[in-house]
């Protein structure tokens, strides 16, 4: 309850019911109002200048006394007393609130004093209107209006967290846009700033998503006002329309279903009798499919000629298998069926078959509808989904070679430039550091030419068409830039790829298959012995294109998984440094070419990658 505004004229406070009043900082009474004055049963005018302690009972006065203190020193202070006679035996509760001046000191005391047995009951009415809340089936809801356009949650009943599936705890106390999401915000915060304008009901529909789901209801909210007369507080009321719209929304999809059916009724409308063996066409049957019919009906066998012979079992067959002894009364195929002009349209045949009181099917009434060009489209749309996979699956590849592949020549270059100053200009040092530098440079534009040109093809929709890929030149290529680990090592790569092969496919996927597996070798070589690789190609008896790369390093102990070591992530060596992308690179850019993998490995004994690509490459994979 808000306190009486000290500045009004004292009739005007004197007269109010409410029991307030105002004390100085001593405790005296200056200003009293007839609520207050009836509740101590004394004369209004009596009681300024007596003190408040003097009217409470004994027990209570010195509790009296130490919170008058605390509210003289600016703190606002409630608490429950009782009063002496003639008005006690009576059990207060008391609101002290200091009141300020402009330069923050107390200057007075505003108070106001309650019956305890008032508030009881107001406790019990509050409780009382939140059970009758609570089972209302609208949501509601209440609003403090704060300055600014602002909107706090004051009360939800449980309709609301039923509703939204947000609990009322976590919404009292919290502003409207922590709650409500866009675009909904939008819409309800000018219908909100309205309804406190103009003090009337604003109603409107909104559709607002919640943890629950989507949901629609008719919103409408009530400005509650103070004694001012300003608007306060908001009060709103939803009628939950979810379950109403759903049901329009099912009524206007089965009507619009309705229309596509008499839209298909109106293509090629014809009626079977079955006990005649006659089919009686409608018009649309010649300017779907281009026949002429003098005698109309035409036998049934005409229409059945017509069903391509590899549809005609299922279609024709069927057909005549639940006329005679099948039970239902609906019946659909898609089948192709022959124009007259020899061409092959895909229709969409749905029929009702009428039954007589023995169950035998007498006539059959139904509608052809050409649905040709929906499937050439849907056919149109399924390629190009395979084609953006294909494009989206070579982007993420490409990513891969940027960010994995283009390390190490990076590194060279990087180094080399860092180490150039330091050197003198005639040193030999400096002209091998600039040759490794240009090396790694060369190296670096190599790949991102390679990249660079498959992503032009893809921007051109061309497709990814595979080039043939000296796979020797792209294998030294590769092994260029791991010389500075490999003379570390100790180690020695032999190549036997001949120069004259060539695969279909991509260069920069050749260089990063290459590249991860002579790394990974030389990373993950044994001490014991000096590092060996062998990298050779050969056709197998399939005339397929195998290449291997066999090291003799330290092997590992093969998950149980025949891919499970191309798996993202993947460290057989947890003791080396690496971040496990490498052989699921390799393996992507294998497949992405038409390609398989396959490994064999034994700890401290080496391991074996055989990669095999069909002769032909995948180079009709668009076509």
């Amino acid at each position: 309850m808000q306190l009486p505004d000290t500045h009004l004229p004292n009739t005007l406070f004197e007269r109010s019911a409410t029991a307030a009043f105002v004390l100085d900082q001593s405790g005296s009474f200056q200003r009293v109002t007839d609520g207050m004055a009836q509740l101590l049963g004394y004369p209004p005018a009596q009681l300024p200048g007596t003190r408040l302690l003097a009217y409470l009972s004994p027990e209570t006065e010195a509790l009296g006394t130490q919170h008058l203190a605390q509210a003289v020193a600016g703190t606002i202070v409630r608490y429950q007393a009782s009063l002496a006679p003639p008005a006690g035996p009576l059990s207060l509760e008391l609101h002290l609130l200091p009141q300020l001046d402009a330069a923050g000191q107390v200057v007075a005391i505003q108070g106001l004093a309650q019956p305890l047995a008032a508030a009881k009951a107001l406790l019990e009415r509050e409780r009382q209107l939140t059970v009758l809340f609570d089972n209302i089936a609208d949501v509601t809801f209440v609003l403090d209006v704060e300055a600014e356009g602002r909107y706090r949650f004051l009360f939800t009943n449980k309709a609301f967290e039923k509703t939204t599936g947000l609990p009322g705890s976590a919404v009292v106390g919290r502003y409207v846009e922590e709650i409500i999401p866009e675009p909904s915000l939008s819409l309800i915060l000018p219908k909100y700033a309205q309804a406190v304008r103009s003090l009337q009901r604003v109603v409107w529909q909104e559709t607002t998503v919640y943890p629950t789901g989507q949901v629609t209801g008719e919103v409408s909210v009530m400005a509650v006002c103070d004694a001012s007369g300003r608007c306060c507080q908001l009060v709103g009321v939803v009628h939950d329309l979810t379950k109403e719209k759903q049901v329009e929304e099912a009524l206007r999809l089965s009507n619009e279903r309705f229309r596509y059916a008499i839209q298909a009724t109106s293509d090629a409308i014809y009626d079977w009798n079955v006990a005649t063996n006659d089919v009686y066409w409608g018009e649309g049957f010649t300017s779907l499919f281009g026949y002429q019919m003098p005698h109309n009906p035409v036998p049934f066998q005409k229409w059945a000629d017509g069903v391509h012979p590899a549809d005609n079992e299922r279609v024709v067959g069927g057909l005549l298998q639940v006329a005679r002894v099948g039970a239902v009364s609906a019946w659909q195929e898609e089948y192709r069926f022959r124009r007259a002009d020899g061409s092959w349209a895909n229709v969409l045949d749905r029929g009702y078959l009428l039954r007589n009181t023995q169950g035998k099917v007498v006539r059959m009434l139904g509608a052809m509808q050409d649905v040709t060009e929906r499937q050439q489209a849907a056919e149109r749309q399924h390629l190009l989904m395979q084609r953006l996979a294909l494009q989206n699956a070579d982007l993420q590849q490409f990513t891969h070679i940027i960010s994995h592949n283009l390390r190490a020549p990076l590194a060279n270059a990087r180094g080399c430039a860092n180490l150039l100053p330091l050197l003198d200009y005639a040193a030999p040092a400096f002209g091998e550091t600039l040759q490794h530098l240009r090396a790694s440079l060369w190296q670096l534009d190599e790949v991102l030419t390679d990249v660079n040109q498959v992503l032009s093809i893809r921007d051109a929709q061309d497709g990814y068409r595979p080039e043939p890929v000296a796979v020797a030149a792209v294998c030294r290529q590769a092994l260029l830039g791991l010389q500075a680990p490999l003379r570390a090592s100790g180690g020695q790569v032999t190549s036997t790829i001949p120069e004259a092969l060539h695969l279909p496919g991509s260069r920069a996927h050749f260089h990063s298959i290459f590249h991860n597996l002579l790394s990974n070798a030389i990373k993950y070589r044994s001490d014991e012995r000096a590092l060996h690789v062998d990298v050779a190609a050969a056709q197998d008896a399939t005339g397929h294109t195998q290449l291997t790369f066999r090291d003799n390093g330290l092997g590992f102990d093969q998950p149980q998984g025949p891919d499970d070591i191309f798996q993202l992530y993947q460290r057989l060596h947890p003791s080396k440094a690496g971040r496990g992308i490498g052989l699921f690179l390799v393996k992507a850019h294998v497949e992405a070419m038409g390609g398989h993998i396959s490994v064999r490995s034994r700890v401290q004994e080496g391991t074996e990658f055989t990669i095999t690509f069909r002769s032909a490459g995948n180079e009709n994979v668009f076509d």
